[in-house]
C-alpha cells in the first residue's frame, strides 16, 4: 500500500523541467486560437440567426424553399448546358419536328342552296336539292397544276357502334354511293390566277333516312373530292352534308284512357310534333272521380303526377364477308336501346271539382324532351337499313280513394286504397319547319304556269323602252284639242288628238273594229254550218 500511494504522489506532483513549460506554451497558443474562432463563430450566427429544430418560423421555410428553388435552377442550368454540348440532344430534337408537306392544291364547297330540310314525312316529301360549287385553289409556286383524275362522290355512312366483329372497319362502316361525277376525263392544267370552280348539285329524295346520332349507331351524308396530279400525288377533300327532315305543326291531337274497373276517365291533349330544344304545353283531365251512393260518396284524390320522355332506338347490324360466319346464314342481328331524356314530378298544381255529377280534374303543364343539358335529342327516324328511333311521353298519376257522408262532405275518411294510372302517347320529334315551303315551291314559274294577262299598254315609237313598236288600233274616235275662244283660229295638223269628255251613249257604244269582226264572222257562220253528227254542211 505505501508503495501504491508513493507512486500516486509522485505522478501527481507538477514537474519543473524545461519540457513541461514548452507544452504549456503550446496549449496557451491553442486556446487564444480556440477563443478566437469561438469569437467569430458568434459574430454569424448574430448575424444569421438559424431557428431551433422545434420552432416553425416562416423565415426557416423560407429559406429552405428558397434554397431548393436556387438548386433546381442551378440544375436546370446544367441540363441545359449539358444538353448543348450533348450531341445526342440534336437528334432528339431532330426526330421531334414535324414536317409539314404542302400540297400542289386544295379543294372548297361553295353552298349555293339553303340548308337541307325535307318536308312531310318520307310518304309525301318532296326531298331537298343540293346545289354548290367545288372550287380548285392552286397552291403550287410555279402557280399551275395538273390533274390527271378529279371525281367527286356523295355518299350515305352509316356506322354502328354494336358491330358483328369486334374492330372491324368493315362491319362497323357501310358506305352507300349516292352520285359520283366524273369532272374530267383526260389531264387538265389549272392556273392559279383563274376561277377554277364546278357546279355539283343532287337531289335527296323524299324517303331517304335524315342525319342523326344515337346511342346505337349513326347516319350521316359526305361529298368526297379526290383528285390526282401529274406528279402522283393524291389531293381529298371530305365535305359534311347535314340532311334534316321537318314536319309542319298542326291542329292538336286528343287521346282518351280508360282504367277499368273504376269509372276513371283521362283525355289527354297534344300538340302534333315536338321539338327537340323548347318546352311544350300537356293538358289532362280526369274525369269519374265521384262515385254516388245511398247515403255516402267515395271519391279519388289525385297525390301525385309524374312524366317522363323515353327515347327508343334499333339497330340491324350485318356482318362482312370476313365475319359472316359468326352468324346464320342472310341474316344479321338486331340491338335495342332506351333512355330516359327528360322527366319531373309534380305533387301540386292541378283543380279539383267535386261539385259536378261525375267530378273532374283538370292539370296543365310544360314538358321538354330533353331537361338535362347533357342529354341530346335524336329525331324520329326510321330506315329501310333497319335503323329506327322513336319517342313516348308516359304519364303516370298516384290517386288515392276518400268517402264521406253525402250530409257532411266536410268528414272525409281515407280508405287506404290507392291506385297507379300509366298513360303511353307517342311523340313525334322533329326538326321547326320555319316557313314551311319546299324546295319545288320556291322555284320561279314555267312558262306554261304563267296565266294568260292582260295586254299592256304599248307606244307607237319604236324607240320606246321595251313597250315600243306597240300597233295602235282605232278603237274610240279621236278628238282634237279644244281651241280658246281668243284665238278665232283653226285648228292646226299639228293638234294632238285626245279621248275625253265622252257622253254615256258614247262609252257603251261597241268600238269600230270589233263591229267589224263580229260582223264578218257572223256572215262567214251563215255561209257553213255543221249538222249534229254528221260530216257533210247542212243546206238551209
Amino acid at each position: 500500500m505505501s508503495r501504491s500511494t508513493s507512486r500516486r504522489r509522485s505522478v501527481s506532483r507538477p514537474s519543473l523541467s524545461p519540457r513541461v513549460s514548452s507544452s504549456h506554451t503550446v496549449n496557451e497558443v491553442v486556446s487564444a486560437l480556440q477563443k478566437k474562432l469561438t469569437a467569430a463563430h458568434i459574430e454569424t450566427q448574430h448575424s444569421h440567426p438559424t431557428p431551433l429544430l422545434g420552432s416553425f418560423s416562416m423565415e426557416g421555410i423560407l429559406h429552405r424553399k428558397s434554397k431548393k428553388h436556387d438548386d433546381g435552377g442551378g440544375r436546370d442550368e446544367k441540363r441545359k448546358a449539358s444538353a448543348k454540348h450533348d450531341p445526342k440532344s440534336k437528334d432528339r430534337s431532330a426526330t421531334r419536328a414535324v414536317v409539314t408537306v404542302v400540297k400542289p392544291a386544295h379543294f372548297e364547297i361553295i353552298w349555293e342552296s339553303p340548308p337541307l330540310v325535307m318536308l312531310l314525312n318520307a310518304q309525301n316529301s318532296s326531298g331537298a336539292l343540293m346545289s354548290e360549287r367545288i372550287k380548285l385553289h392552286v397552291d403550287d409556286p410555279s402557280g399551275k397544276v395538273t390533274l390527271t383524275n378529279w371525281t367527286a362522290t356523295l355518299r350515305a355512312v352509316r356506322k354502328t357502334k354494336k358491330p358483328i366483329g369486334r374492330d372491324c372497319p368493315a362491319c362497323t362502316t357501310i358506305y352507300d354511293e349516292l352520285k359520283k361525277e366524273e369532272i374530267i376525263t383526260k389531264p387538265t392544267t389549272y392556273s392559279a390566277n383563274k376561277d377554277n370552280q364546278v357546279p355539283f348539285s343532287f337531289h335527296f329524295e323524299g324517303h331517304l333516312p335524315a342525319t342523326m346520332e344515337c346511342q346505337l349507331g349513326s347516319i350521316s351524308y359526305e361529298l368526297v373530292v379526290e383528285a390526282t396530279t401529274s406528279t402522283g400525288e393524291n389531293i381529298s377533300h371530305i365535305e359534311p352534308v347535314v340532311l334534316r327532315r321537318a314536319l309542319p305543326e298542326g291542329s292538336p291531337k286528343y287521346s282518351i284512357r280508360i282504367f277499368p274497373p273504376t269509372n276513371l276517365t283521362s283525355r289527354v291533349q297534344l300538340p302534333p310534333v315536338v321539338h327537340p330544344i323548347g318546352t311544350f304545353p300537356v293538358e289532362l283531365t280526369l274525369s269519374g272521380v265521384v262515385d254516388k251512393r245511398e247515403g255516402s260518396q267515395t271519391r279519388w284524390r289525385m297525390r301525385k303526377l309524374s312524366w317522363r320522355i323515353e327515347e327508343h332506338s334499333k339497330i340491324v347490324s350485318s356482318p362482312c364477308q370476313n365475319h359472316s360466319h359468326k352468324v346464320s346464314e342472310g341474316k344479321a342481328i338486331l340491338y335495342n336501346a332506351t333512355r330516359t331524356l327528360g322527366s319531373d314530378e309534380l305533387k301540386t298544381g292541378w283543380k279539383s271539382d267535386f261539385d259536378t255529377v261525375e267530378g273532374e280534374i283538370y292539370c296543365e303543364f310544360e314538358a321538354s324532351v330533353a331537361t338535362k343539358p347533357t342529354h341530346k335529342a335524336v329525331c324520329d327516324v326510321e330506315s329501310s337499313t333497319g335503323m329506327a328511333v322513336w319517342h313516348n311521353l308516359i304519364i303516370e298519376l298516384i290517386v288515392a280513394e276518400e268517402v264521406f257522408p253525402t250530409r257532411n262532405s266536410q268528414f272525409v275518411t281515407p280508405t287506404g286504397a290507392a291506385r297507379v294510372l300509366r298513360m303511353q302517347f307517342a311523340l313525334v320529334v322533329t326538326e321547326r319547319a320555319g316557313m314551311g315551303i319546299s324546295w319545288d315551291e320556291e322555284q320561279p314559274p314555267m312558262y306554261e304556269d304563267v296565266p294568260a294577262s292582260p295586254p299592256g299598254y304599248g307606244s307607237a315609237d319604236r324607240n320606246d323602252g321595251a313597250w315600243g313598236g306597240a300597233e295602235m288600233v282605232d278603237g274610240l274616235p279621236m278628238r282634237s284639242q279644244p281651241t280658246s275662244p281668243a284665238s278665232n283660229a283653226l285648228p292646226s295638223a299639228n293638234t294632238s288628238a285626245v279621248r275625253g269628255r265622252w257622253t254615256l251613249a258614247e262609252l257603251e257604244e261597241e268600238p269600230v273594229h270589233i263591229r267589224a269582226r263580229q260582223s264578218s264572222s257572223s256572215e262567214e257562220e251563215e255561209e257553213v254550218d255543221y249538222g249534229e253528227g254528221s260530216g257533210e254542211p247542212a243546206v238551209l
